[in-house]
């Protein structure tokens, strides 16, 4: 399975809009996060339209990865009279979508992953480092076929996830990348992938989360980039909206 992305941009580079993979498994839309830009963006997206539900998993609280969430769980119930399941391991987002007035019957909430999801869909969150004063997640993700690792802003690859890609028992990793010199506390230098995965291996690797626009470095050192899908359908205006 490949992801698709919305956005591919850090919080401090809007301009590629908020990091948000997502992809389509039978009738279910699943999205990796839900950024302050993401609404926006997701609401022309044709797989909401034809989707019967929707499902939000949320790799941590940066407002560049929730900043959107509450309105898109009021949308897809308001308007699209869709359920939104939102799971991760981190209950401080039940709070914070109260304070922000979504309800708890608005929308399910799941910590636990086990069985979680139908068919053969199986998503594990492996605790990351990022930011020390908060819980961050990357998710494994296996459609029944093959294997990925989404890393959220995770600051480097956890030993186990890179162990197991290099032996090829996961496909493909989605890492955020940053331009800045390795040892940055909060995320992973393109310097400190290059010293990590050797160079057999980076086409596997596609970088996401840009601080700027260092796509020719990326690709020179073999890495692919993950790039916004083009959007061309307009929302429709809607009518009796809660927020």
């Amino acid at each position: 399975m490949k992801l698709r992305f919305l956005g591919v941009g850090a919080a401090y580079n809007p301009s590629l809009g908020s990091n948000t993979a997502f992809f389509m498994l039978k009738d279910q839309l699943y999205l990796l996060d839900c950024g302050e830009s993401t609404f926006e963006r997701v609401i022309s997206l044709p797989e909401l339209t034809i989707c019967r539900a929707v499902n939000v998993l949320v790799t941590h609280l940066h407002a560049d990865h929730i900043g959107s969430l509450s309105s898109f769980i009021s949308y897809c119930g308001q308007v699209l009279k869709k359920p939104v399941l939102v799971a991760t391991p981190d209950a401080t987002l039940r709070k914070i979508l109260k304070l922000m007035g979504i309800q708890p019957d608005d929308y399910a909430f799941r910590q636990d992953f086990i069985e979680l999801f139908p068919g053969e869909l199986k998503v594990t969150p492996v605790l990351v480092d990022h930011d020390p004063g908060m819980d961050c997640y990357g998710y494994c993700i296996c459609d029944g076929e093959e294997t990925i690792f989404y890393s959220g802003d995770a600051n480097t690859l956890p030993p186990q996830i890179l162990n197991r890609f290099l032996n090829k028992e996961i496909a493909r990793v989605y890492q955020e990348t940053t331009y800045q010199k390795k040892g940055n506390v909060y995320h992973c230098s393109l310097e400190q992938l290059c010293d990590i995965v050797p160079p057999v291996a980076r086409s596997r690797v596609v970088c996401m989360h840009f601080n700027g626009d260092f796509f020719d470095a990326v690709q020179s050192e073999g890495f692919q980039i993950a790039r916004p899908v083009v959007l061309h359908r307009i929302a429709e205006e809607v009518c009796d909206e809660k927020l």
